[in-house]
């Protein structure tokens, strides 16, 4: 196994179709991801968002490349500005009995090399760590 391959999962005390809305649902996503006004779950949309933080402009490129409605969302992940490197990440939706498990891989983390510490591997797992761990936490506990 890569050590370029980020994996995390976490419960969540809803349905799968109430994570898959949480997690695909345009104006559910600005409230605790970004705000992505033409993210589609549409095999070869492009979506593109930006994070501007400390007066950094992080702007992101997607490209959705699989999808299967509350079972899978495979998307490619690129930093333009910063990189030609592209990565893949996907969200895998495992029901549980009363709760669903979601799988988070984000994968050819190599390929963000070039652009230094802020893409680093470390960066955007801790990242994933807050914004799954802590954020979408939040969100679904106010459903």
């Amino acid at each position: 196994m890569s050590h370029d391959i980020i994996h995390i999962e976490r419960t969540y005390p809803i349905s799968t179709a109430a994570l898959w809305q949480a997690m695909t649902d345009k104006q559910k996503l600005k409230d605790w991801f970004f705000d992505i006004p033409n993210f589609s779950t549409e095999v070869g949309a492009q979506f593109e968002f930006s994070k501007v933080e400390k007066r950094k402009n992080d702007y992101h490129q997607c490209q959705v490349l699989e999808v299967k409605p509350e079972e899978l969302f495979k998307f490619t992940w690129r930093h333009p500005k910063q990189t030609k490197g592209n990565s893949i990440i996907t969200w895998r939706f495992i029901p549980r009995r009363g709760a669903t498990t979601l799988h988070l891989t984000h994968e050819s983390l190599e390929h963000f090399r070039d652009a230094g510490e802020q893409f680093s591997q470390e960066r955007f797992e801790s990242g994933w760590e807050r914004i799954l761990g802590d954020s979408l936490t939040k969100f679904i506990e106010k459903l």
